[in-house]
């Protein structure tokens, strides 16, 4: 339990539900696309995903006495979305790669909304070092993006 003195750290639990969703999303995509160079990418998002959630997790178990395993309901949408788009084109690795660039938007802001905020100390230096890594995640994803357009 926090103690009165001590700043709370704010919004770790909203990060930790989006890369929930997204670690559930890349792992959906990871199966469902034929190309394996896909895959093996999809793979890799999945475990900076994955790390950033580790690094993160030990602050939402300081603050709330518990780990954080729920998802956010806005990428669990996307994912549906995803589904259906995905079963009526004729292009879905190009569908996959353009919503999960979005979940990785989506990611980095709410990293940005956690940074804003006044954090403790440690709190802060793992929210910017996950900051770094979603950004390169989020980079590679649009780079990809750009490269699969017709």
């Amino acid at each position: 339990m926090a103690q009165l003195n001590t700043p709370q750290m704010k919004h770790a639990s909203d990060i930790i539900q989006v890369l929930n969703s997204g670690i559930e999303f890349y792992r959906d995509a990871k199966e469902k696309v034929d190309d394996q160079q896909l895959a093996q990418f999809f793979d890799r998002m999945l475990n900076a995903r994955r790390m950033v959630k580790e690094r993160l997790q030990p602050f939402v178990v300081q603050e709330d006495g518990k780990r954080e395993d729920g998802s956010a309901f806005s990428v669990e949408a996307r994912k549906v979305y995803t589904k259906v788009i995905g079963a009526i084109s004729s292009d879905k690795n190009h569908t996959y790669i353009s919503q999960l660039e979005e979940v990785e938007d989506k990611t980095l802001d709410e990293l940005r909304i956690a940074l804003k905020d006044n954090q403790p100390p440690q709190y802060e230096a793992a929210l910017l070092q996950s900051m770094a890594t979603m950004q390169e995640c989020h980079d590679e994803m649009r780079a990809l993006k750009k490269s699969t357009r017709h």
